[in-house]
């Protein structure tokens, strides 16, 4: 999909109407406002660039809370107690805007000639309308209700990533994973009636996607157990990895939670018996594990291991992984499901107050529990980094290691499916190193996983200059408070290949090029040049005690143009 416009409508946490001399404007973010044409079949991230609190996030917010109230719109109401009781279209937040994007629809070729003009329109205490224009139409078409028969025109995939515990971007996805549980329960319930076969792995009603840190080990298998070496080759070398050793699954086979309470349920892995299998054929090891401390809960362990066919190179597993799953991300979503299944312990109760909470702190709700009472998890994920014959674990690795799997890792599974990245500073825990390096890396990472730009738009808020100096003016916006978001290039900023410094000035609004703190040592010596007689020793002091930058030469520049006058 390729974003087109977002309007706020009515007041949505720091998005609020602008004050400007011909009056007051609606908060409005213009992403193009060309026709679809060749140029969308590159690599060109949107990044959003300004000071805290001008509202970056929040337009990433409003993003992931519009596809979350449009997707419970097409869902069955009868799968969800909260669909059916508690869900009203006319509810949402933001509570009124309009959403204008282009998308291919699924069904269709991925071709520039099948865009479709979608327009989302939602006015405050009413349901959200859809308006929807191919191409070659020339009659304007009405707005109609939402509902399950314009799925093909959202976006298939909605991932959201912050590098912090950012709640306010993470919630619609929790309330998204409680809604598949939701339908899994409800069709697991169901099972005997249905006539058609429910694979929820391979089709999971929800498109929201958030990427944490249990979305790790997940991530890292299913790229390298079904990509080729040359697409993976970007996570080996930034991490370091040079094979990944062994893993274990552990699956609980006991009668859980919903047991007592629902005799008619039963075990909750019936409707993903058939990944379960696929999963047991590829394990290299397997074996049964019984729990005194956990009311004679038992396991089912399947160990995994990555040996190595010395003549064709190829490991045995992959071998086998890749006869029974089609591509990356149907595993992908086969762990996920898998891992779903482990929120069982949310009651309704608890469900009910985080599907109904607007709260920034709604995540603290969802109770942790002990890896034994988990459905299914992972374990004992070792992997072999270059230079060292030690079996590292995945848990191991960094903060700045793990956003790197996940934002670049997750870019390698999408393929062609109808994508909208919301990244919020994906770059935070980085070292200087790979932030210069993170918009390159993530267009070889997209590039060498096969993917179809025109299918997706990826939104990027960052501190960073150097993720904007790898931006086109064009697709840096740059957000102030007060004022209507702009796009650099109608600014008059270079962006693209401009130095950091610059853009540090121009757009954050910083001159100075060090900390504050060593600036005020450094005012502190121009003060001391004007009472003291000793120049040559003060400035000896002044090398000693301060590296180098622009505003050290440029005092020392000042000093000695004052004596040369004297």
């Amino acid at each position: 999909m390729k974003l087109v416009r977002l309007t706020i409508l009515e007041k949505f946490r720091s998005l609020d109407e602008i004050k400007t001399n011909q009056g007051r404007e609606n908060f409005t973010v213009i992403f193009r406002d060309d026709q679809p044409n060749e140029e969308w079949e590159n690599f060109h991230p949107y990044c959003f660039a300004g000071l805290n609190g001008s509202g970056k996030s929040n337009v990433l917010e409003a993003l992931s809370n519009i596809f979350y109230h449009l997707e419970c719109c097409t869902l069955a109401q009868e799968t969800s107690e909260f669909l059916k009781n508690d869900f009203k279209k006319e509810l949402s937040a933001p509570v009124a805007y309009e959403l204008e994007y282009y998308i291919i629809p699924r069904e269709a070729e991925k071709e520039i000639e099948n865009y479709h003009n979608v327009t989302i329109r939602k006015e405050k205490n009413a349901g959200p309308q859809i308006k929807i224009r191919a191409l070659d139409q020339s009659n304007e078409p009405e707005f109609i209700d939402i509902s399950g028969s314009i799925r093909s025109y959202l976006p298939e995939l909605v991932i959201g990533y912050s590098s912090g515990e950012n709640e306010i971007l993470s919630l619609p996805f929790i309330k998204s994973r409680l809604l598949q549980l939701d339908e899994y329960i409800y069709h697991l319930r169901n099972r005997a009636k249905l006539v058609l076969d429910y694979k929820l792995e391979e089709k999971p009603e929800s498109s929201l996607v958030y990427m944490d840190y249990h979305m790790s080990q997940a991530i890292l298998l299913a790229n390298f157990l079904l990509q080729n070496e040359d697409t993976i080759e970007p996570i080996k070398e930034q991490l370091s990895i040079e094979k990944l050793h062994s893993f274990r699954l552990v699956i609980n086979n006991k009668l859980l939670y919903y047991a007592d309470e629902d005799p008619e349920l039963g075990y909750l892995l019936p409707l993903v018996e058939e990944t379960l299998d696929k999963l047991r054929k590829c394990a290299t090891v397997k074996f049964t594990q019984s729990s005194d401390h956990h009311n004679g809960y038992e396991y089912e362990v399947l160990d995994f291991y990555f040996d190595e066919n010395k003549r064709t190179k190829e490991s045995a597993l992959k071998t086998v992984f890749k006869e029974h799953f089609k591509s990356p991300l149907q595993l992908f979503k086969a762990f996920q499901v898998l891992t779903l299944l482990n929120l069982r312990v949310v009651d309704q109760e608890l469900k009910k107050e985080v599907y109904n909470s607007d709260s920034l702190y709604a995540m603290y709700k969802i109770p942790s529990f002990k890896e034994q009472e988990h459905i299914f998890h992972f374990n004992l994920f070792r992997l072999k980094k270059k230079n060292s014959d030690d079996k590292m674990l995945l848990k191991a690795f960094s903060d700045g290691e793990h956003q790197f799997l996940h934002t670049m890792g997750i870019c390698m599974l999408l393929g062609d499916k109808s994508t909208l990245m919301l990244l919020d500073e994906p770059e935070t825990h980085f070292n200087p190193e790979w932030r210069s390096e993170f918009i390159s890396l993530l267009k070889d990472c997209l590039n060498k996983s096969g993917t179809n730009h025109l299918m997706r738009d990826i939104l990027i808020t960052s501190h960073s200059p150097f993720i904007i100096s790898d931006c086109f003016p064009d697709r840096v916006i740059v957000f102030d408070k007060g004022s209507q978001p702009r796009n650099a290039q109608d600014l008059d900023i270079d962006t693209f290949g401009t130095s950091v410094n610059i853009l540090t000035n121009k757009i954050f609004k910083r001159k100075n090029t060090i900390g504050e703190y060593s600036l005020k040592k450094l005012n502190a010596y121009r003060e001391r040049f004007l009472k003291t007689d000793d120049v040559d020793g003060l400035i000896e002091e002044l090398n000693t005690e301060l590296g180098d930058s622009i505003e050290k030469v440029l005092l020392i520049k000042e000093m000695t143009d004052i004596i040369n006058k004297r």
